[in-house]
């Protein structure tokens, strides 16, 4: 009995499903220079026991990006829904690229037809939101991490509060 305890993830099952939802993906990192970066994502996978998050992103459009985070490991992530301003942050240290595995690419293009759905419904044209969305079909890199800090981000008095994983 002498095995490791694991402490509980910081995101409840709600956070994990809002995230995987027609939300915009936003992912950041920094060069070695602090130089910011920062593009859009194509999705988001959270594992089953919700320790690990996999951001999806466009390889052609993340190349600073990927670099940035192959050699710092330092992430964050903001999933923001526009109809409602529903917004959270996550920020990690041990984020690593990872091969992008047929289920991914499910996640993606379900991902940004959402993420499509989602714009038009607060007054975007189609065919903006689908300029917009990216293109999954060109390629995809994926992003792991642990997120070692989670805060509520929707506008409003509990804006940067640590999120609690039964919320």
């Amino acid at each position: 009995m002498g095995g490791k305890t694991r402490s509980p993830p910081l995101l409840g099952a709600d956070h994990a499903a809002f995230m995987q939802s027609g939300v915009s993906v936003i992912v950041a990192s920094r060069s070695q220079n602090l130089v910011p970066d920062v593009v859009r994502g194509c999705g988001c996978r959270v594992s089953r026991d919700r320790h690990r998050v996999t951001v999806l992103v466009e390889p052609g459009r993340s190349s600073d990006l990927l670099e940035d985070i192959r050699r710092s490991g330092t992430i964050a992530v903001v999933f923001s829904q526009p109809s409602t301003h529903r917004t959270i942050q996550l920020k990690g240290t041990d984020a690593t690229v990872v091969p992008v595995t047929l289920p991914d690419r499910r996640i993606a293009e379900r991902h940004l037809g959402a993420w499509v759905e989602e714009l038009v419904s607060v007054g975007y044209e189609a065919e903006f939101a689908a300029a917009v969305r990216g293109r999954a079909e060109t390629g995809l890199a994926a992003i792991a991490f642990t997120p070692t800090s989670a805060f509520e981000q929707t506008p409003g008095p509990a804006a940067g509060a640590r999120l609690s994983p039964g919320a």
